[in-house]
C-alpha cells in the first residue's frame, strides 16, 4: 500500500472537542474522483483521525465505525484504520469480519 492522499476535515464534518463525525459527502467525492481519474489504480484504503494521547488506542466507537465501514466494502479488502497520537500511531487492518490485525511500527 502506498498512501498518496488523505482528506482533511471538510466544512460538512462535525467537529467537537472529543468527537469528530466525518460526513461522507466531501470525502466520498474526493475518493471517487481519484479512483476514476486513475482508472482504478488509486483507491480508498481506510480512515484516519487523531486522539489527544501519546499512544492512542481505539475506542469502542472507533471499532464500531471501522467494522461498519469494512463490512460495506464492495471489494471485500481489509480497511486501513489509523489513529494519530502525540508520540505514536495506531494502525490496524480491519477485514469485513471485523477481527483486525494491529500493525507494528518499524523502529
Amino acid at each position: 500500500m502506498l498512501i498518496k492522499q488523505a482528506t482533511v476535515p471538510t466544512k460538512w464534518d462535525k467537529r467537537f472537542r472529543y468527537l469528530f463525525e466525518r460526513m461522507p459527502f466531501g470525502h466520498e467525492t474526493i475518493a471517487l474522483s481519484q479512483w476514476v481519474s486513475s482508472q482504478g489504480a488509486v483507491r480508498y484504503l481506510g480512515e484516519w483521525h487523531t486522539h489527544p494521547e501519546d499512544y492512542p488506542r481505539p475506542s469502542g466507537l472507533d471499532r464500531l465505525e471501522w467494522n461498519r465501514l469494512s463490512a460495506k466494502r464492495r471489494d471485500q479488502r481489509s480497511m486501513l484504520a489509523v489513529i494519530v497520537g502525540r508520540k505514536a500511531l495506531y494502525v490496524e487492518l480491519v477485514p469485513s469480519s471485523g477481527c483486525g490485525s494491529v500493525l507494528a511500527a518499524l523502529e
